[in-house]
């Protein structure tokens, strides 16, 4: 298939998916609105249509693909309720590692596993030691989403090298995107505009500066795993 090809394959692979993506959201009490109806589809499309053309005609874009699907998911309902569902998480992970596995054995490469985990590992501890320094300004779900994330770090990258070095990049990207976005919601709430509403605050003592970190992830993560890519054609 040539690029154009994929890039049209993740297009609908990812309208498709955006569609059946919105009754899971709507199981977390996400708003069923016209808007988000049109967003995750279109959000979904774009995002597998890119990798397709970034990855071109390879296995390598299926586990991509299946990262973006639930990152377009978790974004979704992190954005309305300050959570990372599990629900979400943990069959991305087994998702991923089965593709993988599977992609790994077909060509021959026994070593990309090891790679992946790797990346997901060091992704994990660096989400959990900022997790426990953070006082809980970070969550928990922030942490279980670093290891999928980091198994599509470890799988673009060329070698352990490159692939921790994705990790250390989408880290420190996620880390300037959620201080950004952290900034701008405590502004908009200081001048009495509250863009994101904490589901969780208190009226009588709320909680100016929490927002949620998964859009900063996601972004984060997305733009690493296709710069890879292009950085070493």
């Amino acid at each position: 298939m040539s690029t154009a090809a994929m890039v049209i394959a993740g297009v609908a692979i990812g309208t498709v998916s955006g569609r059946y993506l919105l009754p899971l959201l709507w199981s977390f009490k996400v708003p069923d609105s016209r808007s988000l109806r049109v967003l995750v589809p279109l959000f979904t499309a774009i995002a597998l249509g890119t990798a397709g053309g970034v990855l071109g005609t390879t296995w390598d874009v299926v586990p991509v693909w299946a990262l973006f699907v639930a990152l377009v998911g978790v974004t979704t309902v992190d954005l309305f309720h300050y959570r990372i569902p599990n629900a979400i998480v943990f069959p991305a992970l087994a998702v991923l590692l089965s593709l993988m596995t599977l992609i790994s054995l077909l060509r021959d490469r026994p070593g990309a596993i090891g790679q992946a985990a790797a990346a997901a590992g060091l992704y994990g501890a660096i989400m959990f030691l900022l997790f426990v320094f953070s006082g809980g300004s970070l969550g928990w779900g922030d942490v279980k989403l670093a290891l999928p994330v980091g198994l599509v770090l470890g799988w673009v990258g060329a070698g352990y090298g490159e692939s921790l070095l994705a990790v250390i990049l989408a880290f420190v990207l996620a880390s300037f995107l959620g201080a950004t976005m952290g900034l701008t919601v405590w502004g908009m709430r200081k001048w009495g505009n509250e863009v994101l509403p904490d589901p969780l605050a208190d009226p009588e003592n709320p909680r100016p500066t929490v927002f949620p970190f998964a859009p900063s992830i996601a972004l984060a993560a997305a733009t690493i795993t296709l710069a890879i890519p292009i950085a070493t054609t």
